[in-house]
């Protein structure tokens, strides 16, 4: 079992390994005046992160064709509040947050699957 102090040791050497940052966006719905509803953007924080491609990607197809999603794990430090609602902007990208990773006991990071949004 670790301790406290050992616990905040790893953390503290995980967030100093990440390489960039991130910023943090989500979304909020207001009605329009017009009987629906707007969504915003909004930047919420930015986090240390490592921002990684996984996989080949696939294709979709859409009404307007077919487009490209790239896979991504993004690995910030623990604690760091990210929903499945969420967008992540790394280097001009856009990352839209698909799954997120389950609590732990004894977690050190916080890791998202992600998308790119086009």
């Amino acid at each position: 079992m670790l301790s406290a102090a050992e616990l905040a040791s790893l953390r503290a050497t995980l967030t100093t390994s990440l390489p960039g940052t991130v910023t943090v966006t989500r979304s909020s719905v207001t009605a329009d005046g017009f009987g629906g509803q707007t969504e915003a953007w909004a930047a919420i924080g930015t986090v240390a992160a490592r921002v990684s491609p996984t996989g080949n990607g696939q294709e979709n197809i859409t009404a307007g064709g077919v487009i490209a999603v790239a896979p991504w794990t993004v690995t910030m430090p623990y604690g760091t509040n990210i929903t499945e609602r969420d967008r992540l902007t790394y280097q001009g990208q856009t990352l839209e947050v698909i799954t997120t990773s389950s609590p732990r006991d004894w977690g050190t990071a916080v890791r998202c699957d992600c998308r790119e949004v086009a």
